[in-house]
Order: structure tokens, then sequence, then C-alpha cells
């Protein structure tokens, strides 16, 4: 593999095969960080799960104990008494049938809730925000009738996280000017909470193996 001089730079001194306590882990990202960019502290879950298997794939949300250190864009399918408790708390895009047409155009938010009532309206764009990942489900807790609650909690710093087809779930829980104590607890706290997921079909190991990294870091294992 061919580095960049700041990268041969950046991993110099790092045995990137040694299992890693998160805390230690997270301490060499913040140390050994050289853009000047707030960079996002990234976790990849290599599972055990055959994503073959439509019982196996793993799908939810989760609110890391420190948030995530982001302002998030949020638009919302709503109409009526919903729809007003939406604009109540400043969310960019509310609306119906014209939210769908302006989301084919442009997608400019960075999740999407709608009421149950109207997934037929975004079910015509699924095939757009499908695979941008930003198709309301109830399993990930953006189809509800409490659009209050569900706004704050994506305020707060919902993630919404799913296997992929390898297996691997990747969720970024933070920034690196984080105290190395708060990336720690999210980052812990995450894997306890997909601990708790493990799939009743699933035979054998559920959790392999876990990496973390910042956006334009090395990549390190680490202790589950």
């Amino acid at each position: 593999m061919n580095l960049t001089k700041n990268k041969k730079k950046q991993i110099e001194g790092i045995d990137l095969d040694k299992t890693y306590p998160v805390l230690e882990a997270v301490k060499l990202l913040k140390e050994k960080k050289y853009v000047k960019f707030n960079e996002s502290v990234e976790i990849s879950i290599n599972t055990g799960i055959d994503s073959k298997q439509s019982d196996q794939n793993v799908r939810g949300s989760f609110v890391p104990p420190h948030g995530l250190g982001k302002k998030v864009e949020i638009a919302v399918f709503a109409q009526g008494k919903n729809a007003d408790d939406a604009k109540s708390l400043d969310v960019k895009r509310v609306g119906g049938e014209d939210l769908a047409t302006m989301l084919q155009n442009k997608i400019d938010v960075d999740v999407i809730i709608a009421t149950p009532d109207m997934m037929p309206v975004v079910s015509k764009i699924a095939k757009t925000l499908g695979p941008k990942g930003l198709m309301p489900n109830p399993k990930s807790g953006t189809v509800t009738n409490d659009i209050k609650s569900t706004i704050d909690n994506i305020n707060k710093g919902l993630v919404a996280y799913k296997s992929d087809k390898a297996g691997t779930i990747h969720a970024a829980l933070g920034k690196l000017s984080f105290e190395e104590n708060q990336i720690s607890e999210n980052i812990n706290s995450f894997i306890e909470e997909i601990k708790k997921i493990k799939p009743s079909g699933l035979k054998g190991n559920f959790i392999n193996s876990v990496f973390i990294s910042s956006t334009m870091g090395f990549g390190l294992k680490v202790e589950i």
C-alpha cells in the first residue's frame, strides 16, 4: 500500500496488529492527528451474522452519552399537529408531497423522520433515499408519531445504524476534539448496546472484532 508522507509519519511507532484498550486507542488517535479540521471518531464492529439471513441483520438507533458534537439538519414528513410540532423546533424541512419533490431534486439534510401516515408519500422517493441511508424506518426510530421526542433525541446525537452486506456495523460516535473519556464512554456504550441485540438465530460469536479510527487517521483494533 502506498502511503503519503503524512500518513507514514502518523503511523510511525504504532503497532497496528495490537489490540488496544479503548481509552489507549483514543489517546493515540488524538496524539497522531495531523489535519486541521475536527475529525469524527468512527467505529466498525465486525460481526458473525449472515447478512443473507433476514432475521440476522441488525438495525437500530442509539444516543451516545456525550452526543456527536455536530448540528444535524432534519427533514420531517408530517401534517397537522405533528407538522406544527416539528416547525416549532426549528426543523429545516417539513411537509408532504412538496417535501418529497424537494428531496428528489436535492438532499440537504442528515436525517429524515416521518409519521406512519406519511410513509406512502415517502415511499415514492425510496429509490433516492435508500442508497443514502436516509429512508425512515421504525427500527431506527425515524418512523414515529412522537415527533418532539424523536427530534430531541436526534439533536442530542441520535446514531442510526445497521449491518451491511459484510455483516459490519459502522457508526460515527463523536469528534476528536472531545475529551478522551467522553469518546471512550461513547464507544464503550455503543459496544454494550450492540451486544444486547444479538440475533436469536445466530449461532457462534456475534461480535468478532471492533476497530476505531478518525476520519483521516488509521484504524486500531480495540478490546471488546
